[in-house]
């Protein structure tokens, strides 16, 4: 805590191999533009050091600005259950450009992974694994409202909608070199379109762009619930053998 709040642009905070930090009483953390909060996961064998937050309704980290990076951790939230559980466990919100979230494990925060707001333009999550992320009703690994977020070559289980798009204007993402486990309560990837936002409108964002995926589920792949005023193109992706509509 003391050291995020301290750091400066271009400085990382590194968290060693072995090392457990417990957020549950600190608050939602907000990572300073251009700093990286970084770990070992990956590097010979470590499995990362473990920052854990059993709070049943809090927010663990947000971006403070531009260029936050977050890499190399384990994050455990308060709740890996599927049930309609009044925790309300949620990873991290990203409101400023050019985030990145990468190598990192997440899991446990039953109502949202890592959310992207309006303000959250050229978002770059990849090589992550995503999951217990699953609640009845909620339950998204991935969340954005943002433009041109690229979600790219994560492992994804247990998820309700692992990738949910609000469809508002101006939002698009790409999904791209994904797996998807077999483990879901819901289609997997999906943008909501005007009824949804209730705005008046059958818009369902700007573009979306899945292709290159493996699906291994039974639930709906991809749900679009507009039109998108660009287009939707998927292709090249591996679906099973899936649930008709």
């Amino acid at each position: 805590i003391e050291a995020l709040k301290q750091a400066q642009a271009g400085q990382v905070v590194y968290v060693p191999d072995g090392v457990e930090v417990d957020l549950t009483n600190a608050g939602t953390l907000r990572i300073p533009g251009g700093v990286t909060l970084a770990g070992s996961r990956g590097h010979d064998g470590s499995a990362g050091a473990l920052i854990v937050s059993n709070h049943e309704s809090r927010l663990m980290l947000a971006t403070g600005g531009a260029h936050v990076r977050v890499t190399g951790l384990r994050f455990e939230g308060a709740h890996g259950g599927n049930d309609r559980s009044a925790i309300a466990s949620n990873f991290m919100s990203i409101s400023h450009y050019d985030a990145e979230v990468d190598n990192c494990e997440i899991y446990n925060f039953n109502v949202s992974g890592i959310g992207v707001g309006v303000g959250g333009m050229g978002a770059y999550i990849h090589h992550n694994y995503l999951h217990h992320i699953w609640r009845a009703g909620l339950g998204y690994p991935v969340s954005t409202s943002g433009g041109d977020t690229r979600i790219i070559a994560n492992r994804f289980d247990c998820g309700r909608h692992h990738v949910a798009s609000s469809g508002s204007p101006g939002s698009g993402y790409e999904f791209a070199y994904n797996w998807i486990g077999p483990e879901a309560i819901s289609h997997h990837v999906d943008v909501h379109g005007g009824r949804d936002r209730g705005d008046g409108t059958d818009i369902a964002g700007d573009w979306m762009h899945v292709h290159h995926n493996t699906f291994m589920g039974t639930r709906r792949p991809v749900a679009i619930r507009g039109v998108p005023s660009q287009g939707a193109w998927i292709h090249n992706n591996w679906f099973h053998d899936f649930e008709t509509p």
